[in-house]
């Protein structure tokens, strides 16, 4: 029944229903990723002869933005780390991934760019590829800090402690020491915030677009949007080809567990200089990569066209358009939805997953729509679906999102089902109590932590979504997100600015509920 031993417990020597079932739902997951694949093949000669300049920007933005943002996300880590900063100063830190990398963009238009809020003049190129990058590394430099302080913090400090205690300088044992233990942590960071930049979509978008800038990601949507093209599924697909092939590298790469933490109550000598140094960098962070673009986003959603006072009158233009309404509709139902099923679903596949490896091969293939681009399973699912009464309906999109953010939802209950939880379940099972008691009474209680975790991992990700949204909503199925997009794209930027403003403030409740104790 599960992957531990327990004296007197059955041991499962053949594949279950349940793992069988876990198998089916992968391949059926990597149909749309399969389809898309065939159906570009042929059209990826034509791409490489024709959009390689798009490949070559593609690969250098994600090159330098994983690089800004994994320095100063991992410089960040290092120093919080060594000063041993309070979680507040970490909640500082980490606010810049709390907003969603579009809506980050919009406020650094509002911050530098033409039509600046706060000084009336614009201070930055922001549509070219500089601000393409300030946005990646303003949203995706906390991630890698995020990740980087889990690592140094389930490390520990006794390796640097021995390190100074025979005679290493603080700078020789970080390097010498700290951060070689800490290498496979720093690959993970850099691998996912490549991933994250290779996919994604709706900075390009806001930023790219005006100056003729295109990624891989953008790229396909204008192939599909393309009535000129004979066949634009063909080409897009072909531009998805590409996307994959970039990827391999970090997935190839698999990040190892960390061990177990190896802290002590002795903390590390630390100079004054250094404590100073940090709380520097922390309260710079946050007010020129956090607070200002989200106060010019307030100003700009708040004071109207020609006027200097702060009004409702933004946000009242905005609901009074029929598109606006229904997109929050729908953003709001479709999060709820799919924040619910994903961490349902990822608890019943973990459960289902224990001691197979039939099925532990399936779980790791459900992740590979979450770490590919979304441009490519979108495409996948027009190809797949597209001919069926689900295309252009919020259902449609809901299943996208499914398959999109399973994966957290699935590594959240992996990390849960314990040894202890199954030693409890077999508990309660010998001594008579029914599979379906069993699971309410013992295994939902214990679990609780964390699917309200997955909860509102994945909640925040689908109210903002627009990488999948933008190539399968159709009217009458828009998001918020696209909503966003498409003011931006009428030059509508207040407008624009108050959509954002109302995602920000419903995605608010859950980034204020703890997730548990820090490491």
């Amino acid at each position: 029944m599960s992957s531990f031993q327990v004296r007197g417990a059955p041991i499962r020597s053949r594949v279950s229903p349940a793992a069988l079932g876990t198998s089916l739902l992968a391949v059926a997951a990597l149909l749309p990723l399969v389809a898309v694949l065939l159906r570009g093949a042929p059209a990826v000669p034509q791409v490489l002869a024709g959009d390689l300049d798009v490949v070559w920007t593609t690969i250098w933005l994600v090159l330098v933005g994983t690089l800004l943002s994994t320095t100063i996300g991992g410089g960040l880590a290092l120093l919080s780390w060594l000063v041993r900063l309070p979680r507040w100063a970490d909640a500082l830190l980490a606010g810049g991934y709390l907003v969603p990398p579009f809506i980050g963009a919009t406020a650094w238009l509002a911050a530098l760019g033409p039509g600046n809020v706060l000084t009336g003049q614009p201070l930055f190129p922001v549509y070219s590829a500089g601000g393409v990058l300030l946005a990646w590394t303003t949203h995706y430099a906390p991630l890698a800090y995020l990740l980087l302080r889990a690592t140094l913090s389930t490390q520990g400090d006794l390796p640097t402690l021995a390190a100074r205690i025979h005679g290493l300088s603080l700078p020789r044992a970080l390097w010498r020491v700290t951060l070689p233990l800490a290498a496979r942590g720093i690959g993970a960071a850099v691998t996912l915030v490549a991933l994250s930049l290779l996919g994604n979509y709706g900075v390009p978008a806001v930023l790219g677009f005006p100056a003729k800038l295109y990624t891989l990601a953008t790229l396909a949507y204008a192939r599909l949007l393309n009535p000129s093209l004979g066949d634009p599924l063909a080409a897009a697909s072909g531009v998805a080809w590409l996307l994959v092939v970039l990827a391999i590298p970090a997935l190839w790469r698999r990040a190892d567990d960390a061990g177990d933490a190896a802290g002590t109550a002795v903390p590390l000598p630390v100079p004054w200089a250094l404590r100073g140094l940090a709380w520097t960098a922390v309260w710079l962070w946050t007010g020129l990569a956090v607070a200002l673009p989200l106060l010019a986003l307030m100003v700009l959603a708040f004071r109207p066209a020609y006027t200097q006072g702060f009004t409702l009158a933004n946000f009242q233009a905005l609901f009074a358009l029929d598109s606006a309404r229904r997109g929050l509709v729908n953003s709001v139902g479709l999060a709820l939805g799919t924040a619910l099923s994903c961490a349902l679903l990822g608890l019943g596949l973990a459960r289902a997953g224990q001691g197979s490896r039939l099925a532990g091969l399936a779980l790791r293939l459900l992740n590979l729509p979450y770490l590919l681009p979304g441009t490519l399973l979108a495409l996948g699912l027009i190809l797949t679906l597209g001919r069926t009464p689900l295309y252009a309906t919020p259902l449609f999109l809901m299943l996208a999102y499914l398959l999109r953010f399973t994966a957290p939802g699935l590594e959240n209950a992996q990390a849960a089902l314990t040894s202890g939880v199954a030693q409890l379940e077999f508990a309660a099972q010998v001594h008579g109590v029914p599979r379906w008691r069993r699971f309410w009474r013992v295994t939902l209680p214990l679990l609780r932590p964390q699917l309200v975790a997955s909860f509102l991992v994945v909640y925040p990700l689908v109210l903002s979504e627009v990488t999948l949204s933008a190539l399968l909503y159709a009217p009458g199925s828009e998001t918020a997100g696209v909503n966003v997009l498409n003011l931006l794209s009428e030059g509508n930027l207040r407008g624009a600015a108050a959509m954002a403003v109302i995602l920000l403030v419903l995605g608010l409740p859950t980034l204020l509920v703890p997730r548990g104790q820090r490491a």
